[in-house]
């Protein structure tokens, strides 16, 4: 990988040594585990417009030193109420530092105002057979993107991580912080990594936790090594399962590709791809889910695949919430010939998982025809040390944002799960975390917390 050094010259922003702005700090609204402060800060979408965000902090208990801000990914509105659920892995930080987070512009939250969308599960489509079939996606998702739209439309085609970056930077100028520490945990990893583009001499920390790499140079590539690391994945189940089952495996993909398999708990037939996303969804719990995975395959040989559909309740296609508002707006947008050549090359890098990740499948398929395109796009990274973590599922495309940093670190957990600082509350992550936002103090090359 390429390592990217800070520039020796930097061009600080009119606005940088602005005195803070007078926030007037109090209880937040409605509950939670512990008592924190908001505040309302008005920042720019346009020239002539502005909406109003609401900050959260939990203040520093000692002595105070300075500031962290928090995303915790989604994406998602409710960022302060993720914060207050879990205000413990933030005590050796508040030692010195207040924790700040803020409820992301447009989304459903306490800043206003909210964008008139559909938040619920978006299902994902699946691969069309032919032009046309794209064609009908194209139409939909532009109706889709246009009832959104026009409820605000300044709002919604200023929704990307760049946007959520400027706000970042008109929350320091508030705070009165002359650089940032930023925790970006999951999406909130992507909004980190857009500030640190945009402003690279006003980072004092950056810490990514299972986050996607947006700073690639190449984003074919990119798809590539995400199609390696869930092969790599799905490969810990595979040698658990023991001879055959591989072959097994590929042949009912195969199968399914052909001609989907019904799921008769649950009413709906999946095809190959479904039948990937779905398993792929049950191996991401660990070793304890494998068994259940392995009694899924067998049934659906047999013509039933109910075992692969998600717990009752649920949908049972898979899907993303959110709309893809923001995602749309922060990844590149396909047309059919594009998503053909990439879901046949990644089925050849990856014969057992495929094109059935979110990147590959459910964003070409629910973005292509957004009625605004792409605004924040992946690009590479120039700024000082980054710290990262990840486990089994997410922390090879962790470290590829690190490793574009000079001196960077990345943490491995050696097993399951997602989002280990503020999610699995990792206690050895947790000391990491706190060590290196407080004193900029980072562990060993080739860390691993158990």
């Amino acid at each position: 990988m390429i390592k990217l050094l800070l520039p020796l010259l930097l061009v600080v922003p009119s606005h940088a040594d602005r005195p803070p702005a007078t926030l007037d700090w109090q209880p937040c609204p409605g509950g939670g585990a512990v008592a924190a402060e908001c505040t309302a800060l008005p920042v720019p979408v346009t020239s002539a417009r502005t909406v109003t965000l609401t900050l959260a902090r939990l203040p520093a208990t000692g002595v105070r030193k300075g500031a962290v801000m928090v995303n915790f990914g989604g994406p998602q509105g409710d960022q302060i109420a993720f914060l207050r659920s879990r205000p413990q892995v933030f005590d050796r930080i508040r030692e010195s530092m207040d924790v700040v987070t803020w409820d992301p512009r447009g989304y459903p939250g306490l800043s206003g105002p909210v964008l008139a969308c559909d938040w619920r599960l978006l299902r994902t489509p699946r691969f069309p057979a032919d032009q046309a079939g794209f064609d009908r996606l194209v139409a939909d998702n532009r109706a889709r993107g246009d009832r959104c739209r026009d409820t605000d439309p300044d709002l919604f085609d200023h929704m990307d991580s760049g946007s959520d970056a400027r706000d970042v930077e008109a929350i320091r100028v508030a705070l009165g912080e002359r650089r940032v520490n930023f925790i970006g945990t999951s999406y909130g990893g992507v909004i980190a990594q857009a500030y640190a583009r945009r402003y690279p001499h006003r980072v004092r920390t950056v810490y990514v936790d299972g986050t996607g790499n947006h700073s690639a140079r190449d984003w074919d590539r990119e798809l590539d090594a995400i199609a390696r690391d869930n092969e790599a994945f799905a490969r810990r189940f595979l040698d658990w399962a023991g001879p055959g089952v591989e072959r097994r495996w590929q042949a009912l993909v195969a199968r399914a590709h052909a001609e989907p398999v019904p799921a008769l708990s649950v009413g709906v037939a999946y095809d190959g791809t479904q039948l990937q996303a779905l398993a792929f969804g049950k191996l991401r719990g660990g070793p304890d889910r494998w068994a259940e995975v392995s009694r899924a395959i067998t049934a659906a040989e047999a013509g039933d695949a109910s075992g692969f559909a998600p717990p009752p309740g649920r949908d049972p296609h898979p899907g993303l919430p959110g709309g893809g508002v923001k995602e749309c707006l922060d990844f590149p947008h396909s047309d059919f010939r594009q998503v053909t050549r990439t879901v046949e090359r990644l089925r050849r890098i990856a014969p057992n998982t495929g094109a059935s990740f979110p990147l590959a499948w459910h964003l070409p398929l629910t973005c292509t025809g957004w009625p605004t395109p792409t605004a924040n796009p992946p690009a590479p990274l120039p700024l000082p040390p980054f710290l990262g973590a990840g486990t089994w599922q997410d922390h090879a495309p962790t470290k590829r944002v690190t490793d574009q940093v000079a001196g960077s670190r990345t943490i491995f957990h050696d097993g399951p799960g997602h989002n280990l600082f503020a999610g699995m509350m990792n206690p050895c992550v947790v000391e990491h975390v706190s060590a290196y936002v407080t004193d900029r103090r980072l562990p060993p090359a080739n860390a691993t917390c158990p």
